[in-house]
């Protein structure tokens, strides 16, 4: 492994987000609302994994699909300039099509929705992909699992086996499964997945199962060698053959838990790269998101490995609300 020049390629979401902060429930009662300073930042949950795993001292490589327009231009300098040597080169530019774009209504409480169109993401997959990267990488990440109608299914899942006969550890998180693929559209993907890690909204959808412990259970049955359910503020749950625990959360004034989840696994991933201990790499994850609460934006906060040392050196284990 020493010889491969990528530590994580990052396959899945990446467009435009438009973080609109604070909003509430009365909006549509106002002519007009007064908001914070309107920016454009990057997002998707494979861009904001590449983005912070870079940050963290990881090579990261991003394979996703923009538009031939102008906010695919800019999507792909504002991932380079947020990133630290994040490689865009393997996105792919879709002419004639539009790149993906999410305005992010924030709540006061941190908490957030969003009107999205995911334009040329719609078609992303295997043909945008060149398959030889495989044999140059660390781990693959699929960011937005469910979230890709060209790619979930049989796609997705003949990726994670061509990595496997590759010699490359495999990890996907979940977004809500709005096209309805189910647990039968993931379970040949499972199969060749070391880490799967949903959130607990999604785990209880897709498995159909009451409890985290039955929730993981299935995951497993299915062939993943590992599993995790974000519990958001509540922390994390995590199950292998081997051992089974749960991490409490940091408590953190949220500001914005946009990609909080998408910090969880970039920091995951970090662990997985310096050959930490689950329990290990589950706590710099937690710290991950934490950081990434508690400013706006979903790949703004975490900087470098020294400030998320830092914050677990300052906050010790997790404390349970």
């Amino acid at each position: 492994m020493t010889s491969k020049t990528i530590d994580v390629l990052c396959a899945g979401l990446a467009l435009v987000n438009f973080p609109i902060h604070p909003v509430d429930e009365n909006v549509f009662q106002h002519d007009v609302n007064m908001v914070s300073p309107i920016t454009m930042l990057p997002g998707g949950d494979a861009a904001n994994q590449a983005i912070v795993i870079s940050r963290l001292g990881g090579r990261a490589a991003l394979l996703s699909a923009v538009g031939g327009d102008s906010m695919g231009d800019l999507l792909l300098r504002m991932m380079q300039d947020r990133g630290r040597n994040l490689d865009v080169s393997h996105v792919a530019v879709v002419e004639g099509q539009t790149t993906g774009v999410a305005a992010m209504l924030i709540r006061p409480d941190g908490q957030r929705n969003f009107c999205i169109n995911r334009g040329c993401l719609l078609e992303f997959g295997l043909k945008h992909i060149d398959m030889r990267l495989l044999d140059q990488t660390k781990i693959v990440s699929i960011g937005g699992l469910m979230s890709l109608p060209g790619f979930d299914g049989k796609g997705t899942e003949k990726f994670f086996r061509k990595a496997k006969e590759a010699g490359v550890v495999t990890v996907a998180d979940t977004k809500k499964d709005l096209w309805n693929i189910g647990l039968d559209g993931i379970r040949g993907t499972l199969a060749y997945t070391d880490y799967f890690f949903p959130s607990l909204e999604e785990a209880q959808a897709v498995s159909g199962k009451g409890t985290i412990e039955e929730m993981a259970e299935t995951f497993l049955e299915c062939g993943a060698s590992h599993v995790g359910i974000k519990l958001g503020g509540k922390g994390c749950y995590f199950r292998d053959r081997d051992q089974e625990f749960c991490l409490p959360a940091f408590v953190c004034e949220a500001i914005d838990t946009t990609g909080a989840g998408d910090n969880f696994m970039a920091g995951f991933i970090t662990g997985l790269l310096n050959g930490w201990d689950m329990k290990t790499c589950c706590r710099f994850a937690s710290a991950a998101g934490a950081i990434c609460a508690s400013a706006l934006g979903p790949n703004s906060a975490v900087t470098d490995m020294e400030q998320v040392m830092e914050f677990l050196a300052e906050h010790g284990e997790p404390q349970r609300k």
